[in-house]
């Protein structure tokens, strides 16, 4: 099996080359997900279908309701993008989903509800009564929701079954960045994270238009990368800033802003892992030591199915988190060293190794719960040093 690489971030950290970028190749990804949150797995919203409950439509009412119906669609495609995103970036509290989610979703859905039992009356027929069709719940990870919108009469189809297409990633260029100061190192490696995060919601949203197409021709390119051109654009045009603010010269990003498109399956470049926020190599601090990074192999991940896409891509993100957090207690141990020889294995590639072992085996899960082959991922969780 062809098992795409991802592209490599090289930062020079106080003249010594870093290379630390977690290559993620051969699996659909999506956004991401925090750790030690417990909301890895992207959850759907189960709704009544409508389209099946109707009564018989009238020829004068039918485009009016077949526009409803698409109605509730797309904002059930809307709300699964923002549980995608919960699960990426949890927020609020215990009630964000029932009240950030739900709760408005209900409120949409008794309107389009509404309008389609008007639609029989202005035709003439007797108006159904559709409340009961408003109140939406919640599916387990991995499994789709219903719609209407290909739905015939008194058979609900699910989006991501097997037919369902499967997720294009975006394909965004690796920034080249140079030897970054040690009093920059911070702001770059943030910008470096809100790039790969840029991508990790842009694959969310491939991953919704793969499920549940929308939009003409141009909707991709319209929607989604070219909002995420601009995002890109901004964050490159704060790491420059970063250089600037500390009299360094200013690197001319631009160049890698725009995005394309990987084939169905394929994996995409990321960047918070370069190691710009191990910085501590000392720019004109002769006594501090040179920072270093480390160094994870990539996992091989099969092709992932859809189902299965949100929740792996989570835990993906975890994993580029993960050496995100190790690089950063490299570089405070590299500023200021404490412990004996086996500090760094014992309090640093130990634990990671832990953590990376239990994203693993979330992935491994993720297929088994949409009933494909586990893949067995144990190889890839020990790290060693760049």
């Amino acid at each position: 099996m062809a098992r795409p690489m991802r592209k490599n971030a090289v930062l020079k950290l106080g003249g010594v080359g870093a290379l630390a970028v977690l290559l993620l190749g051969g699996g659909l990804q999506l956004a991401s997900a925090g750790e030690n949150t417990g909301s890895t797995a992207a959850q759907t919203v189960n709704c009544p279908t409508v389209r099946d409950k109707l009564p018989a439509i009238p020829a004068s009412a039918a485009a009016g309701v077949e526009r409803e119906l698409a109605n509730l669609d797309e904002e059930i495609a809307r709300q699964n993008e923002r549980l995608a995103k919960q699960a990426a970036n949890p927020q609020g509290g215990a009630n964000f989903i029932n009240n950030a989610i739900l709760g408005p979703l209900k409120s949409k859905r008794v309107a389009v509800l509404d309008r389609i039992a008007i639609n029989f009356n202005r035709a003439g027929a007797q108006r159904p009564n559709l409340d009961a069709l408003a109140t939406c719940g919640l599916n387990a990870p991995g499994v789709a929701s219903a719609l209407n919108s290909s739905v015939k009469a008194g058979n609900a189809a699910t989006g991501g079954n097997n037919t369902t297409a499967a997720a294009q990633t975006v394909n965004c260029p690796t920034p080249q960045i140079p030897a970054v100061p040690a009093q920059a190192a911070a702001n770059v490696q943030a910008e470096l994270a809100n790039l790969d995060k840029q991508i990790n919601e842009a694959n969310a949203r491939l991953a919704q238009q793969a499920a549940n197409p929308q939009g003409g021709a141009n909707f991709i390119n319209n929607a989604i990368l070219g909002p995420l051109k601009d995002k890109r654009q901004a964050a490159l045009d704060r790491i420059e800033i970063a250089f600037n603010r500390v009299g360094a010269q200013r690197p001319d990003l631009d160049a890698f802003a725009a995005c394309g498109l990987n084939g169905a399956g394929a994996g995409n470049a990321g960047n918070g892992n370069a190691g710009a926020g191990n910085g501590n190599a000392g720019a004109g601090n002769g006594n501090a030591g040179a920072a270093r990074t480390v160094n994870c192999p990539t996992p091989q991940i099969p092709a992932v199915p859809a189902q299965a896409a949100a929740n792996v891509q989570a835990e993906l993100a975890n994993l580029d988190k993960q050496i995100n957090e190790a690089n950063a207690r490299l570089a405070q141990q590299a500023a200021n060293p404490q412990g004996g020889a086996n500090f760094i294995n014992n309090a640093i590639l130990g634990p990671l190794k832990d953590k990376r072992q239990a994203a693993l085996d979330r992935i491994e899960i993720a297929f088994n719960r949409v009933g494909a082959q586990r893949p067995d991922l144990d190889s890839f969780a020990a790290c060693g040093l760049n």
